[in-house]
């Protein structure tokens, strides 16, 4: 298999994993009944080293942006970065479940830790465990969020691996998509 070959294979899991995560539904809150939509997360803000954005803006109102210690989960994301509720969903479930991890962060951020995407994709294999059935597996350190994100200034296109994604990845932005709607298409949503 190329590389180029491997990078499409990795983006379509990606993508199948997210469709898969999209479908999840919080364990307590049946048909009908209305609460907070996820559970208190901080959100730490990472400068982002490309365009220099430094600030957040949660995707809840009962969410805070702190750089400080908490004892609350956490979520790290790029100051230019602009999650959806649902992209939040999978993290919400685990920590309600009390069995998934209590640090996580965007791919964009985890790109700037693991530039390979071969490995951004391993980070966010705890995920896997809350469609098959089970709580999300532990994890060390922070979990990346399987979702897109967008830019919080200007094109609000999804992006599967950030706003600033390396070239090969933004050719494969597409084809995530596509793949993404398909799979959600297969499952029934």
């Amino acid at each position: 298999m190329s590389p180029a070959e491997d990078l499409r294979a990795v983006a379509e899991r990606m993508a199948r994993r997210e469709a898969r995560l999209n479908r999840l539904i919080a364990p307590d809150q049946p048909p009908g009944v209305i609460r907070p939509p996820a559970p208190d997360v901080v959100m730490r803000v990472v400068p982002c080293p490309v365009c220099g954005a430094a600030g957040a803006d949660p995707p809840f109102d009962h969410w805070s942006v702190s750089g400080e210690e908490s004892d609350l989960p956490t979520l790290a994301v790029l100051g230019c970065e602009w999650l959806t509720p649902r992209a939040v969903l999978p993290m919400a479930v685990a920590i309600e479940q009390g069995t998934g991890p209590l640090a996580y962060r965007t791919r964009a951020v985890a790109r700037l830790d693991v530039q390979d995407l071969r490995a951004v994709d391993r980070s966010e294999t705890w995920a896997d465990a809350l469609t098959d059935g089970h709580g999300a597996a532990g994890h060390d350190g922070e979990a990346t969020l399987p979702a897109v994100t967008r830019a919080r200034d200007g094109d609000l296109r999804p992006m599967f691996t950030g706003p600033h994604a390396p070239e090969p990845e933004t050719q494969l932005n597409a084809m995530y998509l596509e793949v993404r709607l398909t799979a959600t298409t297969e499952e029934g949503i």
